[in-house]
């Protein structure tokens, strides 16, 4: 069965209980709400203080696979290009950003990758920077583990040979990206055509469409020196963060309920602690 059937793709994606799909005839369609079932954030240790939060990918905001991807003429280099929004979508709804952050750093050398490939952005929304691997034993070895927003499946490592996009064409002549151990890791270049958003410029232009996040709280500085050492989901939609500053623990305890209302509370290695509220409306 060809990669962009509509029943392969059902299938991918159908792995996970949290996800949902759809299609018409130009785009399979993802949703999910932005997090994750395996745990996050434990061993950055270049942290802006972000969390993992929910974020609606349903809708008009869901992300979007074209069913019938087409050769480019001209691959765009990941390395010069796409350095805002994701470049695919993980088989379990998470998105993919490029392996280097929006000023041109390996995200993964610098610290600022979790020990399963991802982080939060400023709006607290969780995506990954690495191929999602990990995925791969729930999916199945002979299945992609994302997709490329150009269309184009994303499978895990391979002994065959790949081209400079980290790509190759297959028996049926159909194209596919695998996941390498070093930088590029994935998409060396989008071999399909990606439509750009024309408010966007390059290394920051962002392919459409693209799904967008909403935050509910204010950005917040890098924190030196930390550590995240702990991540934990207490109950439904309630969260613990663990973190370590000069050998002192900190946390933060955080959640949200069906009203959009968030809670977090920070506490302090003595014990002490302050709370912030917001809503998203």
């Amino acid at each position: 069965m060809a990669a962009n059937e509509i029943p392969f793709l059902e299938a991918v994606f159908g792995a996970f209980e949290k996800v949902n799909t759809r299609h018409d005839d130009k785009y399979f369609y993802v949703e999910s709400d932005g997090i994750p079932t395996h745990k996050m954030m434990v061993g950055i240790t270049n942290w802006q203080q972000q969390v993992p939060i929910n974020h609606d990918y349903t809708g008009k905001n869901a992300w979007a696979i074209p069913i019938h991807p087409e050769l480019a003429e001209k691959p765009m280099s990941t390395k010069s290009n796409f350095m805002k929004g994701a470049i695919a979508i993980a088989a379990n709804g998470i998105p993919i950003f490029n392996p280097l952050n929006n000023r041109g750093e390996d995200a993964n050398t610098i610290g600022e990758l979790d020990q399963w490939g991802g982080h939060c952005g400023r709006a607290d929304d969780y995506h990954y920077h690495l191929p999602p691997t990990h995925l791969q034993a729930k999916v199945g070895k002979d299945k992609p583990i994302a997709f490329a927003l150009d269309g184009f499946p994303v499978y895990g490592e391979t002994t065959e040979e790949l081209d400079e996009n980290l790509g190759r064409f297959t028996s049926d002549s159909s194209y596919q990206y695998h996941a390498v151990k070093e930088y590029p890791y994935l998409i060396a270049a989008m071999k399909g055509k990606v439509e750009i958003n024309p408010r966007t410029r390059a290394p920051e232009n962002e392919i459409m469409p693209q799904a967008k996040t909403r935050g509910v709280r204010p950005d917040l500085r890098p924190l030196r020196r930390a550590e995240i050492i702990g991540f934990e989901n207490l109950a439904p939609q309630h969260y613990s963060l663990s973190y370590k500053v000069n050998s002192h623990i900190h946390k933060i305890n955080y959640g949200w309920d069906t009203d959009g209302n968030y809670t977090f509370e920070f506490v302090n290695p003595d014990g002490t602690s302050r709370k912030s509220n917001y809503n998203r409306q």
